[in-house]
């Protein structure tokens, strides 16, 4: 049996802080926190966390051949291993791989998974609810039948050496055109299901971006209502309307860094008011845990600590409160949404996810994307992966964003019960949304991404893509 089940506590498999790259530690400790298991035994990975990653992770379809050109399809990308050759994985790749295994609705890869896992693979998982799952939460499917000469052979991974500076339209092209950056989502899926993740680079997952992803968006829309309002929201306004919009639209994601994180845990371990509640952690596991569920005792203190500017991850909610003026936001604002956001995550919240990213910014480029079509509910929607290939860019979907901001728009509209608001005012909002949204935008490129190139990326139906250079940031 492997050592990672022998003990039932896989905390070890993070190694220490340098002990290797911090994004290999990063999705060590994702990987961890995400993984559920069976009554079986099974390791087990929801398709949602599959399908944002990216090339670190290896997607292994266990099916039979007519199972991978028919009705279900596989996934982009995937590696074709019969169930009859997944044993042969053991041997065949280094035993912290990252390995996901799918078959129909995960009856066959479940086994295999717990099979893998005990001769020693300790990065091995089978997808829940398998290719019907995928497909019924709105993921793209190839039915290409080239993956059948493919049989039994995992693709090459090697390692692509960083590209400092700014990015080229070539390497752009590059990192675009590998299916394992890119994977696509349909729109009705995505107000159903799917989360907008911040605009940042370090992010190794498929993202559609936008500055400060929900949270970003969000206080966005609040600061737009303020504005047509003419008053300034209460706090228990800023969280009853949280709570609303997580419970309407699903997901609500926020991210912080692990820079930010070790300035907040310094900061704890000087208050004596905590030493009871961290006493005895050390490891990230330990950490990552008590920040998700801290101790009763202490959550009103650490609210405090959380929403000071070094203890804020993301750059964009950062910037917001220390250089309020150039993005025309209110501090006590942010605030507001940041403590009503953990609150809501620490009373259990499944739908709010807070997202932590490693390592510093190196981004070489801005790439918006957009779909050569007009966005109807069946659009499929690229979601790609601000980081692979050597590459790290800033990645924004405005034409998916602005649609998004319509239904929160509406959304806020239908909030009359909380706010004077109603229908014939969603226009005003609208408008004020979009004015501050270029203010913002320019703001934090302006402040992280001065100089860099931006491209222009529009994805056809058939998932080709073409680049256009179209300037650079001022």
């Amino acid at each position: 049996m492997s050592d990672a089940n022998e003990s039932g506590d896989l905390d070890h498999l993070v190694p220490p802080i340098g002990a290797a790259p911090p994004e290999e530690r990063m999705l060590r400790a994702n990987w961890i926190s995400s993984l559920e298991r069976s009554p079986n035994g099974f390791p087990l990975l929801w398709p949602e966390f599959v399908a944002r990653q990216g090339r670190a992770v290896r997607i292994v379809d266990v099916r039979e051949p007519d199972e991978l050109v028919g009705p279900l399809g596989h996934i982009p990308g995937c590696d074709w291993i019969p169930a009859s050759r997944a044993r042969s994985l053991v041997d065949r790749l280094d035993r912290d791989a990252k390995i996901i295994l799918v078959s129909r609705a995960g009856e066959r890869s479940g086994p295999l998974a717990r099979e893998l896992e005990v001769a020693g693979m300790r990065f091995v998982a089978s997808m829940i609810g398998g290719m019907v799952a995928w497909r019924s939460l709105g993921f793209a499917v190839s039915r290409d039948s080239s993956i059948l000469a493919r049989r039994d052979e995992l693709r090459d991974a090697p390692e692509v050496p960083a590209r400092p500076g700014p990015l080229s339209i070539d390497a752009v092209r590059e990192h675009v055109g590998d299916p394992l950056s890119v994977r696509w989502v349909k729109m009705a899926s995505l107000l159903l299901h799917g989360r907008l993740s911040c605009v940042d680079g370090r992010d190794e997952t498929g993202v559609i971006g936008t500055p400060g992803g929900d949270s970003g968006e969000l206080l966005l829309a609040l600061h737009a209502l303020e504005r047509v309002l003419g008053r300034e929201l209460r706090p228990g306004e800023v969280a009853e309307l949280l709570s609303r919009r997580v419970d309407t639209f699903g997901r609500f994601y926020m991210h912080g860094d692990v820079q930010a994180a070790n300035t907040m845990i310094a900061a704890l371990r000087g208050d004596r008011r905590f030493d009871e509640a961290v006493a005895g952690i050390s490891e990230t596991m330990q950490w990552r845990r008590f920040f998700e569920h801290p101790p009763e005792s202490v959550r009103e203190l650490l609210l405090e600590y959380s929403v000071q500017p070094p203890h804020v991850g993301c750059g964009h909610l950062k910037l917001m409160m220390q250089e309020h003026a150039q993005y025309e936001a209110r501090p006590q604002l942010v605030r507001d949404v940041l403590r009503a956001f953990h609150r809501l995550r620490w009373n259990g919240a499944a739908d709010v996810e807070f997202v932590p990213l490693p390592g510093g910014h190196q981004e070489g480029a801005v790439v918006n994307v957009r779909v050569h079509d007009e966005l109807r509910s069946y659009t499929p929607v690229p979601l790609v992966s601000p980081k692979g290939m050597g590459t790290q860019m800033f990645v924004n979907h405005p034409q998916v964003v602005d649609a998004l901001r319509v239904e929160t728009a509406s959304f806020l509209c239908e909030q009359g019960d909380l706010v004077p608001i109603d229908e014939s005012r969603r226009e005003a909002l609208l408008a004020e949304m979009s004015a501050l949204s270029q203010v913002r935008m320019m703001a934090t490129l302006g402040r992280l991404a001065k100089g860099l190139p931006i491209y222009d990326l529009t994805f056809d139906r058939r998932g080709r893509v073409s680049v256009e250079h179209v300037g650079h940031v001022p």
